[in-house]
């Protein structure tokens, strides 16, 4: 102990000396560590947290396919399935609604997740308070009215109160009897889904949504709206039991044809997941960029700190060899210098660990803004000992990668040439061959991967801002309403939203006004399967369907999309009226042609459904995401597929804080109960889809411009202390005749040849992972010429204007003062 204090001790000596030397390399392994911290952080709160439920390895969550569509699970499959051996100890189905809650002094709007009873007992989960659901909750429609709160919501609306259970909600104008409170940090199951405030058993579902289709319908088992998890069997396999569903799923085809071709599918659930992302590889891909950005800051810094400590090691060669000579053993050399590096390493983790605070904050700043919380901010943003664990064990672990290599190659002393002050060297032809060379390389290589894919995020995000989504992105502000939380019927509800567009209309400054469900790039936008009349499919597998929105008139107006045949929506589409939708142009060259062509045909939305006539074609945009194919689209009148949860456009040259008080005052007018949610503009609207690719220009950038700092800085430095410890070799070539220029050409050769290998690599790398960046980008391919061109160029002037300075002082050598030098 008494040896390892003293080591100590000469390594913080050693390392104040060289102040320079000690600020770049924790500095280096700070930005690599931080990183890294920060990724985890962010990885580890919303991917990898496992759900606080009792043995979360054998849950389970399912998506289906019906043809190549994902597709949840009907009420009456689910029932079905429970009767039939699936592997299964427990099948649970859940879905959402935002509802209003009028128990305190202003309508609140909250969002409620409808489940069946053995949700609670099926997951493993165990109220902080109270109960779950009970079976005989779950049997018959609107008879037992009762709910569990999350912990969130508990604590924030009623105030932690110790004596919740047995209390009223008042949830939609209906009281509720709360039996428990939901345990903390238990934020549901589905990833990338609004966070619920109440669960409600499924058989209420009607009850308090009068205006939804009935979940529990018994005929409605084409109604696929549950989504499903499940526990598996002790002993029975996610194989097995996928299997075993599917056999089950054929059975229960036998006797409803609407479930021919279609299956489930299994996905572990230990975590809070989302199956078909799992399945679309949504997930896996912006984990893996994200620890790939992450993972080669790190081994840059490694590269870069491994680099400067070979080079410094051959500067201290004299110091060596002297220790060597007074009875030093190479242990006892390679002990020292790795307590160096240890002490570097922990300086730069604890740097680095205050860097990935800093950072997860920043995170934050990219989590778009949704009608509902999506994720819990509040576990993602308090300090997490594991965290800290895993800086150390970076520190510990650079430690070694860029300690160990040096040490040993610095310990191996040539005592004679060092006491002479001579550094030996090794030729491999032409060029100088070293790890100090293929680290350079390295560092070179892995900064090109990350300028590629921070450009390639770079150009999406550009292309994402001025994409043309098919309506206008300024001028219109938006809201939310949901008459169904309030018991609205078709009837009433109608005649609510027409009124309110009046009202609004007579704003002073608006000049438009509809409202819609949902908008095309809403995060409710949804898709159904269509059959056009005269229209034969191509093959049996040929899936014809649409993403749709419902419209009231003056809907293309407000949002500036242009028809290009026929007419808009307007107010001669009423309920008593033909069966009327506005397609898009897609649609229209797709069955008929041209869009002119199209105007006075017909399609269905089932099989058995009303025929529905086209009577206008809008100009075509974006519905899902940025990045999408053109797509076919529907555009049906609100007033003959009524929807109680509408967003409201206003056209207006106002902004929305000037009109916020105005719109409060109309609604009010109508129904003083009526909650307005989700008040944005239409650029804070389409921040959701673009903060995607905002977050991966800036992160991956910032990494991305970190190691090219980092790898310039090591090339620097490399250099310097080559020159440096060459400078007894270049004083004799110039006093053997070399010019300047040839001493500074040698330099500039050498170590641009190795940069110029490390780009190539780097450009290969890049162009190796486009499969997997391909996946996450819009309006760009993973071979962009453009963002590689200028990768290689920036890289190049940085690379050059770090090689450029050392090189200059190798040529300015004195040679009678180099012959000198001892």
């Amino acid at each position: 102990m008494n040896t390892l204090w003293k080591d100590i001790r000469f390594a913080i000596r050693v390392l104040a000396k060289s102040p320079g030397f000690t600020l770049v390399v924790v500095l280096s392994l700070a930005l690599g560590i931080g990183a890294n911290a920060a990724i985890f952080q962010l990885v580890n709160s919303f991917l990898r947290s496992p759900i606080p439920a009792d043995d979360p390895d054998r849950l389970v969550a399912m998506y289906g396919t019906s043809r190549p569509m994902f597709v949840e699970m009907s009420y009456p499959d689910l029932l079905d399935l429970r009767k039939r051996d699936t592997g299964l100890t427990d099948l649970i189905g859940f879905t959402g609604y935002p509802a209003s809650v009028t128990d305190g002094d202003r309508p609140e709007v909250i969002w409620t997740e409808i489940v069946t009873e053995n949700y609670f007992s099926g997951l493993g989960v165990h109220p902080a308070l109270g109960r779950g659901f009970l079976p005989e909750e779950d049997r018959a429609p609107g008879e037992k009215a009762v709910c569990v709160l999350s912990y969130n919501f508990w604590r924030d609306h009623f105030h932690g109160d110790p004596e919740i259970v047995g209390k009223t909600v008042k949830i939609n104008k209906h009281a509720l009897t709360v039996v428990g409170v939901a345990p903390h940090r238990f934020v549901g199951v589905r990833l990338f889904s609004f966070i619920p405030d109440v669960w409600i058993p499924v058989m209420m579902a009607h009850t308090l949504y009068p205006d939804a289709p009935d979940v529990t319908d018994p005929k409605a088992r084409d109604y696929r709206a549950l989504t499903p998890w499940g526990r598996l069997k002790p002993g029975v396999t996610q194989k097995q039991a996928e299997a075993a569903m599917n056999v089950a799923m054929r059975q229960i085809a036998l006797e409803h044809p609407e479930d021919r071709d279609l299956s489930y599918h299994l996905v572990p659930g230990g975590i809070r997941t989302h199956a078909a992302f799992v399945a679309a590889g949504v997930i896996s891909t912006t984990t893996a960029i994200m620890w790939m950005a992450v993972l080669l800051v790190l081994l840059i810094a490694c590269s870069n700190v491994a680099n400067l400590m070979l080079a410094r090691g051959a500067n201290r060669g004299r110091e060596l060899a002297i220790r060597v000579a007074v009875g030093a053993t190479r242990w006892r050399l390679v002990r020292q210098l790795i307590t160096e590096s240890l002490l570097l390493s922990l300086a730069g983790g604890a740097l680095g660990f205050v860097l990935s605070l800093w950072l997860s904050d920043r995170l934050r700043v990219f989590y778009p803004h949704l009608d509902f919380e999506t994720a819990d901010m509040e576990s993602y943003s308090r300090l997490d000992s594991r965290l800290l664990v895993f800086a150390i064990l970076l520190s510990l672990a650079a430690a070694v990668i860029f300690g160990l290599v040096p040490a040993l190659r610095a310990s191996k002393v040539d005592q004679v040439s060092a006491l002479k002050g001579e550094a030996g060297s090794m030729k491999t032809g032409r060029f100088r061959f070293g790890s100090g060379n293929l680290l350079v390389m390295a560092q070179v290589a892995f900064s090109c991967v990350l300028l590629v894919v921070g450009g390639l995020f770079l150009r999406s995000m550009q292309f994402a801002e001025n994409v043309d989504p098919g309506f206008d992105r300024t001028g219109i502000t938006l809201f939310s309403l949901n008459l169904g939380s309030l018991g609205y019927t078709p009837t009433n509800g109608g005649k609510l939203q027409a009124q309110l567009m009046e009202r609004l209309q007579s704003i002073p400054g608006v000049e438009a006004a509809a409202v819609a469900f949902a908008l095309p790039l809403d995060a409710y936008s949804d898709s159904k399967l269509v059959f056009p009349e005269g229209y034969v499919p191509r093959s049996r597998d040929e899936v014809n369907a649409a993403g749709d929105t419902l419209i009231s008139p003056h809907y293309f107006e407000t949002m500036g999309t242009h028809i290009v045949a026929g007419r808009a929506i307007d107010e001669r589409d009423t309920a008593e009226s033909k069966k009327v939708a506005v397609i898009n142009e897609t649609m229209a060259r797709r069955y008929w042609q041209s869009p002119e062509l199209a105007i006075g045909r017909r399609f269905r939305t089932s099989e058995k459904g009303n025929p529905i006539e086209v009577v206008g074609v809008a100009r075509d945009g974006k519905y899902r995401i940025y990045s999408e194919n053109a797509t076919s689209y529907i555009f049906a009148p609100l007033s003959q597929n009524y929807s109680g949860q509408v967003e409201v456009m206003v056209r207006s040259k106002q902004s929305e804080e000037a009109l916020l008080p105005a719109i409060r005052q109309k609604v009010a007018e109508l129904d003083p109960a009526l909650p307005i949610f989700g008040v944005r503009s239409m650029r804070q609207f389409l921040n959701r889809t673009v903060s995607l690719y905002e977050m991966g220009a800036s992160l991956v950038g910032t990494f991305a411009v970190m190691a090219m700092l980092l790898a310039a800085v090591g090339i620097y430095g490399v250099l310097h202390f080559t020159v440096a410890r060459r400078t007894r070799e270049i004083g004799i070539r110039m006093a053997l005749g070399a010019r300047a220029g040839q001493v500074l050409s040698a330099v500039l050769k050498r170590s641009l040849a190795w940069v110029a290998a490390g780009l190539a690599l780097g450009i290969g790398l890049a162009l190796s992972a486009r499969g997997l960046t391909a996946q996450l980008l819009a309006g760009v391919s993973g071979t962009d010429p453009l963002t590689f061109c200028v990768v290689v160029l920036a890289f190049a002037l940085i690379v050059t204007a770090a090689v450029l300075v050392p090189a200059r002082r190798a040529a300015r050598i004195d040679p009678i003062r180099a012959l000198r030098e001892d």
